[in-house]
């Protein structure tokens, strides 16, 4: 629910309008398959299994072990396993659902990554037997619990990264390469070495109180990261980071080459004031910094925008665009259900607020 407008304050920033969002009519849906596709922006794919004829694939529709999935050149996919555990399929991929045996305790899932980039929330289950595995060609990554992506190039090497996570990389033949700690990559051709991991030299960071839960719309208007209830985090945003530290406070961390908008929205978790931090770096140096503060009731939802200013020799590619400077927008009620397209596990509670 929203409750009063209150007397809100943010010690820098100017009023933005707020640009039409993609939120979902009814809330969060529940996953009631082993995989569920969802179509985040344009033209994805599907080849059933036993197959090798494309068709254009549904937005909800189901997958199982051995359905393909392609994406366009401006295209972005999510698949949601019923685990909880998330895929998010970049443009210009093509990806296999190997394996996906998923129980109440312990799930097995396997990806094919044939060409492209994906990038994987994996959630923790009891079971220590349980993983996922993004596989290639050349090699194989896998993880118990974690944030982790990979990408298969076209000359046959296999990048893959970590977050969050510890990563097992084994060669094609089965030998043990190396384990990724936090924030470590390998590019795997021959033999290769780890090395750090960042997908763009600008990064945008919120930093919120553990009463409040933040979720980060992209400029995109289409992927989301952050907290929806207690204990439920998305990730859909290949690079980004979510975490929760020991304090109860949580982390968003996203990709930040662009000038934005991002939209930031905030749900209150208990009556009270707040304040929160949203800083820009580039590669790994404080830029910006501005803190946002005001006073919350459990389940209301209030917004902002955050708009950057980047470097014009640089602002071309997004990847290595330096950010000079940013600013949000004064915190305003947030009308309706959650912006993005959010699938659930049976076992995660729903957000509050009536969705």
């Amino acid at each position: 629910m929203i409750g009063k407008a209150l007397a809100l304050t943010a010690a820098i920033g100017v009023l933005f309008p707020i640009q039409e969002i993609n939120a979902q009519p009814a809330g969060p849906r529940t996953v009631s398959a082993a995989a569920t596709l969802s179509v985040l922006a344009g033209d994805v794919k599907r080849v059933p299994a036993g197959s090798s004829q494309p068709q254009p694939a549904a937005d909800g529709m189901n997958l199982g072990a051995g359905d393909r999935i392609m994406t366009g050149p401006t295209a972005t996919a999510l698949v949601t396993f019923l685990d909880g555990s998330t895929l998010t399929i970049q443009p210009d991929s093509d990806v296999t659902v190997r394996k996906a045996d998923v129980g109440g305790r312990k799930s097995t899932i396997g990806i094919k990554v044939t060409l492209g980039t994906v990038w994987a929330r994996v959630v923790r289950l009891a079971d220590p037997q349980s993983s996922f595995s993004l596989e290639s060609n050349t090699a194989t990554a896998t993880v118990h619990d974690g944030l982790i992506g990979a990408r298969q190039n076209p000359d046959e090497s296999f990048a893959c990264w970590t977050r969050a996570g510890e990563l097992t990389v084994t060669h094609r033949d089965g030998r043990k390469l190396t384990t990724l700690s936090p924030g470590e990559m390998i590019v795997v051709k021959a033999e290769g070495l780890p090395h750090a991991f960042a997908t763009n030299q600008s990064t945008l960071k919120i930093s919120a109180p553990a009463g409040v839960l933040p979720l980060v719309l992209m400029a995109d208007n289409a992927r989301v990261a952050g907290f929806i209830a207690p204990g439920v985090e998305v990730n859909q945003v290949f690079g980004s980071m979510t975490g929760i530290a020991a304090d109860g406070a949580r982390v968003v961390e996203v990709p930040a080459g662009a000038p934005g908008p991002f939209t930031l929205v905030l749900e209150g978790q208990q009556d009270g004031p707040f304040k929160l931090t949203l800083a820009g770096f580039f590669k790994g140096s404080r830029v910006y910094q501005q803190e946002l503060s005001g006073v919350i009731k459990k389940g209301e939802r209030l917004t902002t925008t955050i708009t950057q200013q980047l470097d014009q020799d640089t602002a071309a590619d997004p990847k290595t665009a330096r950010v000079q400077s940013g600013s949000a927008a004064t915190l305003k009620p947030w009308p309706g259900p959650l912006p993005g397209k959010i699938l659930l596990a049976p076992p995660e509670p729903p957000p509050a607020g009536g969705n």
